[in-house]
């Protein structure tokens, strides 16, 4: 039996596998093939849409399932849709109301692999030109179906954020509300997360949730790290995901995805 036969790590992007480059350095490229090789099953879990990761698919070991925009969105080891959650009808009364209250967010809207504008905000117009996104602006008259969306985003200034955020709380009962960034509000529909994500690729690759691990930084973690039964976080994580994890490594700098292969082989081989 190899040496990580049975487990699975699923792995955050922005501030865990990806430097403050954005990049993924060679040591942890290296510690996820070594994972793999040894019989581990690597997923990846993150808030980013399908063509923000394509650069990084080649220097990556894809053998499970993995999940994208927050969980709503997964995908198999070769990169075709299995399951996309879908946001309930309501969804186009939430973006109303709270552009209505907050004029100047932006509001981006994550269908599949399409990406829609509702409304555009300087957060907003960077996140898409960062990540060289395509995407269409749209009206509120023309959001249509809300079956096929995975994930909406309101954006803006951070101390905006913080406003947007109390103003949705009473929301919380029919959404997932959560935050990769400050300046990020993000939003699936109620039980869909990296979590809830990881539990169901787990499922579907045979492997017990005791030996589910998972590696995060941001509040958009915290599911996935509480879910997992070893959830692991960087030492540049927010404050709330340092105290949720049962173990903190170096930082994303540091290569932190391989100082948590290294302790899972210290700890669970």
């Amino acid at each position: 039996m190899k040496k990580f036969e049975g487990m699975i790590l699923a792995c955050d992007m922005d501030g865990t596998l990806l430097d403050n480059n954005r990049e993924i350095s060679r040591e942890d490229q290296q510690a996820l093939r070594y994972f793999t090789e040894q019989g581990g099953r690597f997923t990846l879990a993150t808030g980013r849409a399908p063509r923000a990761i394509e650069p990084y698919i080649p220097q990556l070991p894809f053998n499970a399932p993995y999940s994208l925009l927050n969980g709503a969105l997964i995908l198999d080891e070769q990169h075709h849709v299995l399951h996309c959650a879908g946001m309930p009808d309501s969804t186009k009364d939430l973006i109303h109301i709270t552009l209505d209250a907050f004029p100047q967010l932006g509001c981006e809207i994550f269908a599949g692999e399409k990406v829609l504008i509702r409304q555009m905000s300087d957060v907003t117009e960077n996140h898409i030109r960062v990540l060289d996104l395509d995407y269409t602006m749209i009206t509120q008259e023309q959001l249509g179906d809300t079956s096929g969306w995975c994930k909406i985003n309101f954006t803006g200034e951070p101390a905006l954020m913080e406003k947007v955020k109390l103003f949705l709380r009473p929301y919380t009962d029919r959404f997932c509300i959560a935050s990769s960034l400050p300046s990020f509000c993000e939003i699936t529909e109620a039980g869909v997360n990296k979590g809830a994500a990881l539990l169901r690729i787990a499922k579907d690759c045979g492997i017990d949730a005791s030996r589910t691990f998972a590696i995060g930084d941001s509040y958009n973690d915290e599911a996935m790290i509480r879910a997992a039964q070893v959830g692991i976080a960087p030492s540049n994580a927010d404050d709330g995901i340092l105290q949720a994890a049962d173990v903190v490594v170096g930082s994303n700098d540091d290569s932190a995805v391989a100082q948590a292969v290294e302790y899972m082989e210290a700890h669970y081989c």
